[in-house]
């Protein structure tokens, strides 16, 4: 019979440490459980750490620190309900705080041994861990966590989130991944992958979290992870970080002094204009109406600074009696100046007159309280020295408040979806004298959105549309200025809705404009005459459970009429008896639903969706994974609204985890790389430039959920059977993009997909990783030139999901 005793005892972040040497006869194997003061039993983790002779060997338990709880600490050398603890140790938080602050001190070398010793000997236990804590809004955090187990068909385990009291916490336990990988290290061995989430309160700041198995024997059977107040707050302050954008940049002052032009700059970009053959005439209006004194004089001086000189500003003064905007515009003596005393009408009305009064090649538009960079016409000049078929300019810009420069935007290139949600090209407008020449002035009717529809126009008949991506516009903050691209007052959101109604008219697209919650924000309502049929292929295998819910979702919740779609389910060598049942009963149930089989072997889901595309007959064709659900009524039709317009090319939706945060809202490409942008904001985020909330043209969406035209799936070939399973999704956008056809990401269909719950991990499993790197190499290969900076300004980091200033 073995003797056992407490040799030392330290505490680490979120456990304790308890090193017992034992002398004598002992089982192979040790467990551990801790009954809290309210019975609540925790499991806990034994480590062999040395063995001196076959009878005498010393272990580690490693127990939660729990400080508001005593724990009973027993020691059992079996694994059965009769089992009578060897060791029973009470693990006190006040004198285990002594205990281990003398240990630390008298010997520093030996507690530090035993600390995290189960960061070290991970292997062949269960190991719980927790992956992310994520703001929830308000009062809410979402935390994800993360079990590894050695695999066992029979084996189930029940969670529990605990307080420092060990008191149950949390809401909405999830599991969101259950997979079975080879081990890394050994091939022969199998491991249980589970990933959970739970809501837990933002006050529960001591977090402990058990995983234990369900058998006669639980409560020594299976692990745990716990989490102190500091760690809880490392955890948010980095999803915090992790999830903040560039107009939140803290640091963004910094950035600005060091990228914006410098006097030298601009001395040398004087030098270099006079060698250029081609220097258009710039017009710069901008309507004044009773400005600040200083702002005024600010906006003007700006102008006058600018490194390219040919210019005229135009400054419309509708102010009437006013002695201060007076006295300003008196003040000048430049022949680049010209006033035009107005009477006021409407805003829309006061810029048309600047427009008509305008000689130059170009008119820009500068707000009359804004101010803008002095190389920012130089820059805007120096695009057209490129090309010289460019009509419509903007550029990067932020906030000019109380001498600070903030929230600056960095745009992307031409966005079209993006600019039909709002104005998010604002400042500083340039457009050419070719364009003007083909559209008509704004009318009273969309004053207040001028700006909106004088840019709306323009594009429409523009050669090109180019962003300019330096930050060279202020947008002045004060009490009596506005904070968007529109003033939010009645009128200007309905001129907004008014001049985007008429962009669609005039473009031919049967849509409706409806306005969204958040003022100056739009929605466009696609209405063709006949709804076009829809091809849903689902290539799936086995997995009845997640099949069920997806097609049970898909019939029951989508609104859209039953005759114009159709769901092709693609049999992927299932070995399931129940797999084939089903099939017989959904078929039988539903007219248009349709199981094929996919004549191959192994798993390539290129081939399979090309296998479902060959089978189809719908004018568009949706690939669904089969471990998605659909959440709302009208996803499909708002998916399929889009092909109205024939630059369309692919359309995908914003899906989310089942806890809530977003999964995918589009995807990010560079040479090199790409994946999901915006992942882990809550599905009401809005995200930078209000990406998660309003449809946008992005690089490519996931195949989870990934809509496309039969004639552009047709001529770009379809899937690339080559990229068996990864990247064929991008590349299939990608292809659609080099054939001139646009790929949106629609916020407004919004499904749940488990990623990965029917064929598991790529990234854990040593084959399937293999497989991984090699279609990753072709992909990049192939796409090495995607062009940096189109859907993710050249200022952002090309390589991140989140739009951080790049460095």
């Amino acid at each position: 019979m073995a003797n056992y005793r407490v040799v030392r005892v330290c505490r680490g972040d979120g456990k304790g440490y308890i090193e017992v040497l034992a002398d004598g006869e002992q089982s192979e194997r040790l467990y551990a459980s801790a009954a809290a003061t309210n019975h609540r039993e925790i499991p806990c983790m034994v480590y062999e750490t040395g063995r001196r002779t076959a009878e005498e060997r010393t272990f580690v338990i490693a127990v939660p620190l729990l400080d508001a709880t005593e724990l009973s600490v027993r020691l059992f050398d079996a694994v059965a309900p009769s089992a009578r603890p060897v060791l029973e140790y009470t693990f006190s938080p006040l004198r285990t705080k002594i205990r281990s602050n003398l240990g630390y001190r008298f010997n520093r070398q030996q507690a530090e041994s035993i600390r995290d010793v189960d960061q070290r000997l991970l292997s062949g236990q269960p190991y719980l861990y927790v992956a992310g804590m994520y703001p929830a809004g308000a009062d809410e955090v979402v935390c994800r966590f993360h079990m590894t187990a050695p695999y066992d068909s029979g084996a189930r385990y029940s969670i529990a989130v605990l307080d420092a009291a060990a008191e149950p916490i949390g809401r909405d336990l999830l599991v969101m991944e259950d997979c079975v990988v080879p081990d890394q290290r050994d091939s022969k061995n199998r491991l249980r992958e589970m990933t959970f989430s739970v809501r837990l309160r933002a006050s529960d700041t001591t977090v402990c979290i058990t995983a234990t198995r369900e058998s006669a024997s639980a409560a020594f059977d299976g692990c745990f992870t716990c989490l102190l107040p500091a760690n809880v707050d490392g955890f948010l302050s980095g999803a915090r970080d992790k999830l903040s954008h560039a107009s939140q940049e803290g640091g963004y002052m910094q950035w600005l002094e060091t990228h914006r032009s410098t006097v030298a700059d601009v001395l040398r970009q004087r030098e270099i204009v006079k060698e250029w053959t081609f220097q258009p005439l710039i017009s710069v209006v901008t309507p004044v109406y009773r400005t600040p004194a200083p702002f005024l004089q600010e906006m003007i001086q700006s102008v006058l600074e600018q490194s390219y000189g040919r210019f005229e500003l135009i400054l419309v003064n509708a102010s009437g009696d006013c002695p201060e905007v007076d006295r300003v515009l008196g003040g000048y003596d430049d022949p680049r100046i010209r006033v035009l005393t107005i009477p006021n009408g409407t805003i829309a009305s006061n810029t048309n007159k600047g427009i008509k009064e305008a000689k130059g090649d170009y008119i820009a538009f500068v707000d009359h309280d804004d101010v803008i960079e002095p190389d920012a016409l130089y820059r805007y000049v120096s695009a057209l020295q490129d090309d010289p078929e460019i009509d419509v300019m903007y550029c990067d810009e932020d906030h000019l408040k109380d001498g600070r420069y903030e929230w600056p935007v960095f745009k992307p290139a031409f966005n079209p979806d993006l600019l039909m949600g709002y104005n998010y090209i604002t400042h500083m407008l340039m457009v050419s004298r070719h364009a003007l020449d083909q559209v008509e002035l704004s009318d009273d009717a969309v004053s207040g959105a001028q700006d909106y529809d004088l840019t709306l126009k323009c594009v429409s008949v523009a050669r090109v549309v180019r962003n300019i991506p330096y930050v060279l516009y202020h947008w002045r903050e004060h009490a009596n200025s506005t904070s968007t691209g529109m003033d939010k007052k009645p009128y200007a959101i309905t001129a907004g809705k008014i001049a985007l109604q008429r962009y669609l008219d005039g473009l031919g697209v049967p849509a409706k404009v409806v306005e969204r919650d958040e003022p100056c924000t739009y929605k466009v309502l696609y209405a063709p005459d006949i709804p076009p049929k829809i091809s849903i292929v689902i290539p799936t295998k086995d997995h009845v459970d997640l099949l069920s819910a997806c097609l049970k979702s898909l019939l029951n919740i989508t609104e859209y009429d039953r005759d114009r779609y159709e769901v092709i389910c693609v049999e992927n060598n299932s070995t399931e008896p129940g797999t084939f049942a089903y099939y017989e009963a959904i078929q039988s149930k539903y007219d248009n639903v349709r199981v094929v089989t996919w004549p191959g072997k192994g798993f390539n889901y290129s081939a399979i969706c090309n296998y479902g595309a060959e089978q189809a007959t719908g004018d568009l064709l949706l690939f669904l994974n089969n471990d998605t659900e659909i959440r709302d009524a009208g996803w499909l039709a708002s998916m399929a609204g889009f092909f109205a317009r024939k630059d369309i090319g692919v359309v995908g939706a914003k899906l989310l985890n089942h806890d809530g945060l977003v999964q995918h809202g589009g995807i990010w490409v560079a040479p090199g790389g790409c994946f999901y942008m915006n992942q882990n904001f809550t599905e009401h985020d809005e995200g930078y430039m209000k990406l998660l909330r309003l449809p946008s043209d992005v690089a490519a969406v996931t195949g989870a959920c990934q809509m496309i035209s039969r004639r552009v799936f047709d001529e770009v070939g379809g899937f690339d059977e080559s990229l068996v399973v990864s990247y064929s999704d991008v590349d299939l956008c990608l292809k659609a993009e080099e054939a001139g056809y646009r790929t949106v990401f629609d916020a407004d269909a919004v499904l749940y997909h488990r990623e990965s719950s029917s064929r598991g991990r790529d990234d854990l499993d040593v084959v399937k990783r293999r497989r991984l790197e090699q279609e990753q190499f072709r992909f990049y290969q192939k796409w090495a030139g995607f062009e940096r900076g189109r859907y993710i300004n050249i200022n952002l980091n090309q390589y991140d999901g989140y739009f951080k200033i790049a460095r």
